[in-house]
């Protein structure tokens, strides 16, 4: 335990997500007799401290910072690089490590100040489309092409995801370095549910077939597409249902959409939930809708309980999913796309299975947790060699 490496993850939000799950796994992952990890975080919604006590049980070391926001806010944001920065200059870590997007401009700032001799970015995914106006991605692509020039390493979560940094010119491609985002399925085993008893919880009869979705409800994720393909479907299979898990700005939105659609006994809004694991196994097929995706994730997810899968040729989720050996993928905010491919699966419980089983199988063979860890690991020591 001499003579560790110190290392420090920034990440913005440790809400639940893809992004956050896999910065704390490799916090958490990583061997202890050779790194000494600090995960730093911001404004995270966590009232009960349900995060909190989840890190410490892990025995994770963790600092909050609560100016550290996904929003654009100057004083906040110049408040977060000067509380990095002193933190950064006086705790001494050799690598930093920051994650998605603000807190990747502000950390690597910070840290290339405070003298780090590694630093390294993990985007997962992008905001160079989908996010904002034309003037707002120009900007954040200059930024992004600006930071790139003193990090070491930058992770993208699939070689899609490389090849798009590259085409928009953050930097070369010899700057990046795929890894992907790994899945314990042995773990998420552990969150077997009676999928009858949860159904009738959600008031899903068992004879219905469930389409379901686990997704911020914010544009980018584009629910309103599903939530409208939705009532294409609900006409050729009356007996269908839309299970959505999530919360966001969005929500009012959808609600309202809904009830235009006269969807209220097709669509059920289960809102932010900590059962997500039991969730995957109620549906029948899993979807996701997004206009714009690093990885997606929950994806994996579903695949581990041998779900079907229902997704956007976007990013990086066509190295995923397999289309026509594990799922469908649809024209990105293309409701009659995603109502077609939805159709197609209701109609064949034979596809479906099939798709699950190649699905899971997929996910053992590929995206393994110990990999990830084991590539990041190795990514460290050739960084502090070099």
């Amino acid at each position: 335990m001499i003579n560790r490496i110190k290392v420090a993850h920034i990440i913005t939000r440790l809400d639940p997500g893809g992004s956050s799950t896999n910065t704390i796994e490799t916090v958490a992952r990583l061997n202890k007799e050779r790194y000494d990890c600090t995960l730093i975080y911001g404004r995270t919604r966590d009232p009960d401290l349900e995060i909190q006590n989840a890190l410490k049980e892990r025995g994770i070391r963790f600092l909050l910072i609560d100016s550290l926001q996904r929003s654009v806010n100057p004083l906040q944001d110049f408040t977060s690089f000067i509380k990095l920065l002193f933190h950064i200059k006086k705790a001494g870590y050799q690598i930093v490590h920051t994650h998605t997007s603000k807190a990747g401009l502000l950390g690597r700032w910070a840290a290339k100040w405070a003298g780090v001799k590694c630093i390294v970015h993990t985007p997962h995914g992008h905001v160079f489309y989908g996010y904002f106006n034309a003037f707002w991605t120009r900007i954040f692509i200059a930024l992004e092409r600006w930071a790139a020039r003193f990090t070491d390493k930058i992770i993208t979560l699939t070689e899609l995801g490389k090849k798009e940094h590259v085409q928009f010119k953050i930097a070369g491609a010899e700057k990046f370095l795929p890894i992907y985002s790994g899945i314990d399925v042995k773990v998420l085993e552990t969150h077997h549910c009676d999928v009858m008893l949860k159904r009738r919880a959600l008031n899903l009869p068992g004879h219905h077939l469930v389409f379901g979705t686990v997704a911020r409800l914010e544009p980018i994720k584009g629910i309103s597409f599903l939530v409208q393909a939705m009532s294409q479907v609900v006409r050729q299979v009356p007996n269908s249902r839309l299970l959505i898990v999530g919360d966001g700005a969005e929500r009012p939105k959808i609600e309202g959409q809904i009830r235009a659609l006269g969807l209220e006994n097709h669509v059920i809004l289960a809102g932010f939930r900590h059962d997500v694991p039991e969730l995957l196994q109620v549906m029948d097929v899993f979807v996701l809708p997004s206009l714009n995706e690093g990885m997606g994730r929950v994806i994996l997810e579903a695949m581990a309980f041998e779900k079907p899968v229902i997704a956007s040729r976007t990013g990086g989720i066509p190295e995923i999913v397999c289309n026509g050996k594990t799922g469908l993928l649809t024209i990105a905010g293309d409701s009659r796309s995603l109502s077609d491919a939805m159709l197609k699966l209701a109609f064949d419980d034979k596809l479906r299975k099939e798709f699950g089983r190649e699905g899971r199988k997929f996910l053992k063979d590929v995206f393994a947790m110990d990999k990830m860890v084991e590539k990041i690991d190795l990514l460290y020591m050739n960084l502090l060699k070099g």
